[in-house]
């Protein structure tokens, strides 16, 4: 791998995941990670450069300094979030139920508020020390500029000139972090309104079918994902050697104001040619990962725009996140297969089924040795 040209590496990898590309991973820790050691290494190399030059003074600058910026610095957060007030108070009663409690805690409050008040405190405290101790070193008028300037004057700058506004990387975190996506969104409708009812009870289902209980080896529920987000009517209408063998047995569940509301799953039929002429069977239970169609339609809707580079992001962290939801949820873990396709090319999809169907036999036959 390491000789082959980029162009082959990124080619391999777009044809990873039976050409669905790359799956994502969750985002870390490593832009907090490397902040820390740019602080660290910073301020140590600072200290280091004043204490070599034994300069008391200038130690206690980069303090007074320190403590000085951190307070103008969080004063200044404080006004411009104070300026949002006078917007949001327009909607006190459409938006926060008429409550001024909302509309500041809306507004004014941090979400690592603790650590803040921590800082300003101690910044205060430290800016109060040196202004007794070192009075008339430390109470010039150009201090008072920079304070000034940085609680009244730069936030609202940066604020208007649009510095304050996050990356796309990090609007992207934020949306994964407290499931603001639209395909995150999908993931959970879908547990929540199909799966967490249908998984636990699959394996009853299957037993009770006379038809397909022993022809089904591998108990679990195959949920075909395509990249393109398109999904046909009849999975035999992408791949003519996936047929449809049947229905297993009708689930039946109160729900929603419905009485005894169907859900039923599809057994499908996958036929492959071996070199002697005869034809094998395998039988799945198999289905689209349909809440994707959603994202394929809002795509072709202009009133949801949705561009194609979108909905392949979204599609990824829909696998992202159902995978993580299903894995956290003890009824539904191991019961199910999320099955990445491209969803481009037909006549792939029996191939990459019966691929992971061997590899299930083989993983029990690894059991049965051990």
């Amino acid at each position: 791998m390491a000789g082959r040209p980029p162009c082959d590496e990124l080619t391999l990898a777009q044809h990873e995941n039976n050409g669905f590309g790359p799956l994502l991973k969750s985002r870390g820790k490593a832009a907090t990670i490397a902040s820390v050691v740019i602080t660290v290494i910073g301020g140590t190399m600072l200290l280091f450069a004043v204490k070599e030059n034994e300069e008391r003074e200038g130690t206690h600058f980069i303090l007074f300094t320190a403590a000085l910026l951190t307070l103008s610095l969080v004063l200044g957060e404080l006004v411009r979030r104070f300026c949002l007030v006078f917007e949001e108070i327009q909607h006190k009663n459409t938006r926060y139920e008429g409550k001024w409690e909302r509309v500041l805690n809306a507004t004014l409050t941090f979400k690592h508020g603790k650590c803040i008040l921590v800082a300003a405190i101690a910044s205060t405290l430290t800016l109060f020390f040196f202004l007794f101790e070192h009075y008339e070193v430390f109470c010039r008028p150009p201090y008072a500029i920079l304070f000034s300037l940085n609680c009244f004057v730069v936030p609202q700058l940066l604020f208007l000139v649009g510095l304050r506004q996050p990356s796309a990387a990090e609007r992207s975190e934020i949306n994964e972090r407290e499931n603001k996506n639209v395909a995150e969104g999908l993931a959970w409708g879908y547990y929540f309104g199909y799966l967490k009812l249908v998984l636990p009870r699959l394996e009853r289902q299957i037993a009770k079918s006379e038809k397909f209980r022993l022809q089904i080896k591998h108990k679990k529920l195959f949920i075909l994902v395509p990249k393109s987000c398109y999904i046909y009517s009849e999975i035999e209408e992408a791949d003519y050697r996936v047929k449809c063998a049947g229905n297993l047995p009708e689930i039946k569940i109160n729900r929603g104001g419905i009485k005894e509301r169907i859900y039923k799953h599809t057994v499908h039929q996958v036929e492959m040619l071996r070199p002697d002429g005869t034809t094998e069977e395998y039988h799945l239970v198999l289905e689209y990962a349909t809440p994707l169609m959603s994202l394929y339609q809002m795509s072709q809707n202009s009133a949801a725009p949705l561009s194609h580079e979108d909905r392949t992001h979204q599609v990824q962290l829909f696998i992202l996140k159902l995978t993580d939801i299903l894995n956290n949820c003890e009824e539904c873990r191991g019961k199910y297969k999320l099955v990445p396709i491209s969803g481009d090319e037909t006549s792939k999809i029996a191939d990459v089924l019966v691929g992971i169907h061997n590899s299930f036999d083989e993983e029990l036959d690894e059991e049965a040795c051990n």
